[in-house]
């Protein structure tokens, strides 16, 4: 095997190394000679070499041997088997050759798959593989003073649990492919952990069921293509393509539709991009009443030096058919169909019902008042000025333009007149790693830290419910509260993160929640 030849070749090498001297004789122009042969050295470098050998060693006197060119020496030399001696060879340098001889024989050996019985298909280098695990300790602590669940489910908000805390063991993971097509087109798809494939933004599988596997979704797939370097093109169900917090959207949340994300940068300095796409919400069946996103945004990256960044963002995010429609005929259930198909809390509802029954136990349909067609301001600071430490703020605004009290009593709505339309967050990460997405670490090096804060506040209908973080508040609206929380990494894409989170509820019957969550998360 060739790779087996080459290394009795070096064995040689080094035997004649360590033994003080190097001996210029056949044998040892054989050896170089098959060096060159296996293109580890070069005819020219053997020429050079054996000829300041032997212009080196050769005795200064009237009767030394005649001198042997490189060239000479490499066809075997005129005196054939004279004898050249060395001076001695230092053992630190014999350690260095020792060292550049293994690392290049090796690096020689993989590229050429030297060894392999069948080297592997070149098909297989246009796939890149990614995913990540996380092991969860969550616990659940919610205030004495809640509101029993009975009383939300009267008025649609379906809670299960507002009074007994409760501790969970949870994993998510995660397994992506990417395939290049073409130079410009690729496909992808991943794989998601999800204990109720019916909720879009959870990734959690809860341990301790046994009478089941756990289930795995897509929860991305598409086709992408890219005619350049800052211009994407997209299609399918697509990672969020928006400059963001966790505020508006969830982590875990994927679009479905068609978008596009632009980053042409200007000059050395800066850098504007945008994003924008049309996704379906809802397809109804046999209605004209189908549910739509119509999303787009666009902001700057301005590199004020080498060690700060400063990024600022506007966007708008337009709902259309989002509203729900009383049926005017007792026992119509067209009209059903306006409501959502997915809701957290805190958005204010209508019974869509008619004549109303109580609460979603009996059979309650409810379909939300507010339309939404929200403004978001986001920005953000990154200062490296403190390297290897590195700070970054981030604030992130949100009004719903759709907010309009008097149509929503139209529609049915009864309401207290402290609903309101504004949501804001502002968040201050310290540490020496941020290559994080809305809050998530992406990666991070051994011994990277990080250390977080946040406050939080989403007024009842400033945004739609079932999109914002299923985390704070255990998902919704209509509360505020803090963030904290620290991350650590173990090894190379190996952390783990502790996070305290405690909301509370602005308007409505009493509902305080405090969240303790412990991760180990790897990602490959």
């Amino acid at each position: 095997m060739k790779i087996r030849y080459l290394l009795q070749i070096i064995l040689g090498i080094f035997s004649l190394l360590s033994s003080g001297m190097v001996i210029a004789d056949a044998s040892t122009v054989k050896l170089v000679n098959l060096l060159v042969q296996e293109g580890i050295l070069s005819k020219e470098k053997a020429d050079i070499l054996l000829k300041q050998v032997v212009e080196e060693v050769s005795p200064k006197t009237n009767d030394a041997p005649q001198k042997l060119t490189g060239e000479q020496a490499l066809q075997g030399g005129e005196d054939k088997g004279k004898v050249i001696r060395m001076q001695y060879v230092p053992e630190f340098v014999k350690q260095e050759m020792r060292e550049e001889i293994k690392q290049d024989v090796l690096a020689q050996a993989k590229n050429e798959h030297w060894g392999d019985r069948k080297p592997l298909p070149s098909w297989l280098d246009r796939f890149t593989w990614s995913g990540d695990v996380r092991l969860r300790y969550d616990t659940d602590f919610f205030s004495q003073a809640n509101a029993p669940p009975g009383v939300f489910r009267l008025a649609g908000v379906d809670v299960d649990n507002t009074q007994i805390d409760r501790l969970r063991w949870r994993v998510r993971a995660r397994l992506a492919v990417d395939v290049k097509l073409t130079d410009h087109f690729t496909a992808g798809v991943r794989l998601a952990t999800n204990g109720a494939s019916e909720n879009p933004v959870a990734a959690n599988q809860t341990l301790g069921d046994s009478d089941r596997s756990f289930a795995a979704f897509f929860d991305r797939l598409y086709i992408n293509y890219r005619p350049n370097d800052w211009l994407l093109l997209s299609g399918g169900k697509v990672a969020n393509p928006f400059y963001r917090t966790d505020m508006v959207w969830d982590p875990d949340l994927n679009f479905d539709g068609v978008m596009f994300s632009a980053r042409p940068k200007v000059n050395d300095r800066l850098l504007v991009f945008g994003a924008g796409g049309v996704f379906p919400i809802q397809e109804v069946d046999l209605a004209k009443n189908d549910k739509w996103l119509f999303g787009g945004q666009g902001g700057l990256e301005w590199n004020m030096n080498p060690q700060s960044k400063v990024t600022l963002a506007a966007a708008y995010y337009h709902y259309e058919n989002m509203t729900g429609k009383i049926s005017p005929l007792n026992g119509d259930v067209n009209l059903n169909t306006t409501a959502v198909q997915w809701r957290q809390k805190g958005n204010t509802l209508i019974q869509l019902n008619n004549p109303p029954v109580a609460g979603l136990d009996a059979g309650g349909v409810y379909g939300l008042a507010s339309e939404f067609h929200q403004l978001n301001l986001t920005g953000g600071i990154d200062l490296a000025t403190f390297n290897p430490v590195r700070i970054r703020l981030m604030g992130d605004y949100a009004r719903n333009l759709g907010f309009d009290p008097g149509k929503m009593r139209q529609r049915g709505a009864n309401l207290t007149g402290k609903e309101g339309n504004t949501a804001y967050q502002v968040r201050l990460d310290i540490g020496t790693t941020m290559l994080q997405d809305m809050g998530q670490l992406l990666a991070a090096k051994r011994h990277d830290w990080l250390l977080f804060g946040a406050f939080k506040r989403m007024e009842s209908d400033s945004l739609l419910d079932g999109f914002t973080d299923s985390e704070f508040y255990m998902g919704g609206t209509n509360a505020q509260g803090w963030i904290g929380g620290a991350a650590y990494a173990i090894a190379d894409n190996v952390w783990f993160t502790g996070r305290w989170l405690t909301a509370n509820q602005i308007i409505g019957p009493k509902l305080g929640i405090d969240i303790l969550q412990i991760d180990l998360t790897a990602r490959f």
